[in-house]
């Protein structure tokens, strides 16, 4: 389930417990203010706490892309406690993820964790030039760990205003098969409250899980992705 910064107590114990494999972080505006120093320690404070449960989902950081001067001192603030994983926004190519994992693979060194311990995972495909470079994740990291579409920044950069027709379809075609090839699950986006029967849609397109957006909809999501084979971190990072 994806968490904003600025979650009550009760909001934070219920995302907790609410079945999802994983939780995603989010820090809110990629500008370095007080609002997203506030948002690294709330990160810290949350996987420490989350840490002190017997059964704590993972949890994944959404790092400042890679391109921005944010991304080192999000690394750096959050390698106190450590994250389960980071996620890499408008993950374009296999190049940006082995940047990716060079960088974590210092901070690993620094302090003291399991070389390859931090995974990846990757929002992918939210422009054509991603879609197309989607086959050079295969083999790309060890540290891949899901795969996702971004259909609304796919939508954005095609200037359409849904999320149909036959580029989306493609594109979402090609994740579900890159993310087979890399052998990860593919994830797809989260949906507003009210459309979770678009989750059976993504099951029969070959998603392995999906994203969400509340703890209400984790439940739909076991409900379509919970059998079969294709079941790897359904829920995560849901």
């Amino acid at each position: 389930m994806i968490l904003d910064p600025g979650l009550r107590d009760e909001e934070i114990a219920a995302a907790l417990d609410c079945g999802a494999d994983a939780l995603l972080l989010r820090l809110g505006d990629c500008v370095e203010n007080d609002a997203r120093r506030d948002a690294r320690a709330w990160a810290c404070e949350f996987i420490g706490s989350a840490r002190r449960k017997s059964r704590a989902p993972k949890l994944f950081i959404e790092l400042a892309p890679l391109d921005s001067d944010l991304v080192e001192a999000d690394l750096d603030a959050l390698f106190g406690p450590g994250p389960d994983g980071v996620f890499l926004p408008a993950c374009a190519s296999a190049a940006g993820l082995q940047r990716l994992a060079v960088k974590l693979a210092v901070r690993e060194a620094l302090a003291g964790v399991a070389d390859g311990a931090t995974r990846i995972g990757a929002f992918v495909g939210g422009d054509p030039a991603g879609v197309l470079a989607l086959p050079s994740f295969a083999g790309a990291s060890p540290r891949l760990a899901a795969l996702v579409f971004d259909d609304a920044g796919l939508c954005a950069a095609l200037g359409l205003a849904g999320g149909g027709g036959a580029a989306i379809e493609t594109a979402r075609a090609t994740v579900v098969l890159a993310a087979a090839s890399a052998r990860v699950p593919a994830l797809a986006p989260p949906v507003r409250a009210g459309e979770e029967a678009d989750y059976v849609a993504r099951r029969r397109d070959g998603f392995a899980g999906a994203m969400a957006f509340s703890p209400g909809q984790i439940a739909a999501i076991l409900a379509v992705f919970a059998a079969g084979e294709n079941r790897q971190n359904s829920k995560s990072p849901a």
